[in-house]
């Protein structure tokens, strides 16, 4: 298994967003815990598995060889938010490796693969500087992530929250070649996408619509296909400003029953639109 996961998982090729002087010690730190996981045994799970329960203390450490998960929380009426999307790749629970316990639950979103640290050994490598520093960065970037949510929550419109998510996920996976250009799975339903970003799932489908109308991207069948990444760019940075590009467009009736692979042939024949 550990050859498998090396060949599914490669190395990302970006370097990574940190101070020149840390550099060395990341990669040390990245190094031991990837030779960690290794050794683990992998196990394979169900969708809707929980990794992290919460009111309890984590008990190990993930990292998803196959497929994705998402962190969790519920209101006391039954609402859910969705905190946090862990795709492919990705180490789970490090947000809840020191805690007595997590307000939060991870669970997967899909049939996934998962390998982990138990959380003995889990404190064992944590005595390591380079590990730790490395630990560290990665709740960084977490926090990053959760930083730019929250801003597109309080300013971007809808239409601008999804266009930064697809970004997102396409450019993470990407760092790993986990993707084909232009296209990648997406194994999130409607309704968790609502709940990531703040949308009902009546907004989230009138959005998606309007994203295929415009030629920007296409997601059905969880699949996303990117046709405008320029424009995708602009949209998720919330600085798309052409005109007729309301999204009243997106009001249309969907295509009737069968027609969304016929329409995804002819999608991929378009070029975008593009203003006068």
């Amino acid at each position: 298994m550990a050859e498998e996961f090396t060949k599914e998982i490669p190395r990302a090729r970006r370097r990574p967003n940190c101070r020149p002087a840390l550099y060395e010690l990341l990669s040390l730190g990245e190094r031991e815990l990837r030779r960690a996981f290794l050794k683990a045994n992998s196990r394979a799970v169900e969708g809707g598995t929980s990794l992290v329960a919460p009111d309890c203390p984590s008990p190990a450490l993930y990292r998803l060889s196959r497929g994705w998960a998402i962190r969790t929380r519920f209101f006391p009426d039954g609402r859910r938010a969705i905190l946090g999307v862990y795709v492919m790749g990705d180490i789970v629970g490090i947000e809840h490796a020191l805690l007595d316990h997590s307000a939060d639950e991870v669970v997967t979103a899909c049939a996934a693969t998962v390998q982990p640290i138990e959380s003995n050994a889990l404190s064992a490598l944590m005595t390591r500087p380079a590990t730790a520093v490395y630990l560290a960065w990665l709740l960084s970037e977490a926090q990053r992530r959760s930083d730019s949510i929250a801003a597109a929550l309080s300013r971007l419109e809808a239409r601008e929250r999804i266009a930064m998510m697809l970004l997102d996920f396409q450019q993470r996976l990407r760092q790993r070649e986990l993707i084909i250009p232009g296209s990648y799975n997406l194994p999130l339903t409607q309704q968790q996408i609502g709940d990531y970003l703040g949308l009902t799932v009546v907004h989230v489908n009138r959005m998606l619509r309007w994203f295929r109308s415009e030629r920007i991207a296409y997601v059905d069948k969880h699949l996303v296909i990117i046709k405008d990444l320029e424009r995708l760019k602009l949209l998720a940075a919330g600085t798309d400003r052409r005109a007729g590009d309301s999204p009243a467009a997106a009001t249309k009736a969907p295509p009737a029953s069968g027609a969304p692979l016929a329409e995804l042939a002819a999608f991929t024949r378009h070029k975008p639109n593009r203003p006068k």
